[in-house]
C-alpha cells in the first residue's frame, strides 16, 4: 500500500520538524500532489486527508500555491501547519523527492525562506517500527 507517515516532533535532531517518510509509490504520490500546486491545477491541499497519509500526533496541515515563498509554520493550535509555497516552491520539493524515488534510503529538507518548522521527507530511515515507537 502507498503510504507516507507523517508526524510532528519539538527538537527533531535538535529542530522542531514536520516528518514526512514513505515508500517509492509514496513519495511518487506526494511529488505529484506537489506538481499539481505547482501549476495550479489544485490551489490547496489538506495533507492529512490525502488517502496515502499516515497521521501521527494528530498533524493538520494545509498545503497552499501562493504568490509569496513563505514556507511553512504552526498556526495557533497545537500541531496545526500552514504552508504556503509558490509555483516553483513546489516544483523544487517534486523534483527533491523525485530523488528520493530512486535511492533505498535517503532525506532531503524542503525549505523556504521563512520557515519556521523544518520540513524533512525520508525515505528509508525510520521505517514502521520506529514509527510504531515514536509516532
Amino acid at each position: 500500500m502507498t503510504r507516507i507517515h507523517i508526524g510532528y516532533f519539538a527538537g527533531f535532531k535538535s529542530r522542531n520538524t514536520l516528518l514526512l517518510e514513505g515508500d517509492s509509490d509514496g513519495l511518487r504520490a506526494l511529488a505529484e500532489t506537489f506538481r499539481s500546486l505547482a501549476a495550479g491545477t489544485l490551489t490547496a491541499v489538506v495533507f492529512h486527508e490525502l488517502p496515502f497519509m499516515k497521521v501521527h500526533h494528530g498533524v493538520d496541515l494545509l498545503a497552499v500555491r501562493s504568490t509569496d515563498d513563505r514556507g511553512i509554520r504552526r498556526a495557533d493550535a497545537e500541531n496545526v501547519f500552514l504552508w504556503e509555497r509558490t509555483a516553483e516552491g513546489w516544483q523544487d520539493s517534486a523534483e527533491k523527492i523525485d530523488v528520493l524515488t530512486q535511492c533505498a534510503q535517503g532525506h532531503h529538507y524542503l525549505e523556504a525562506a521563512d520557515d519556521n518548522v523544518v520540513v524533512e521527507v525520508s525515505r528509508g530511515e525510520y521505517g514502521d517500527g520506529w514509527w510504531r515507537t515514536h509516532g
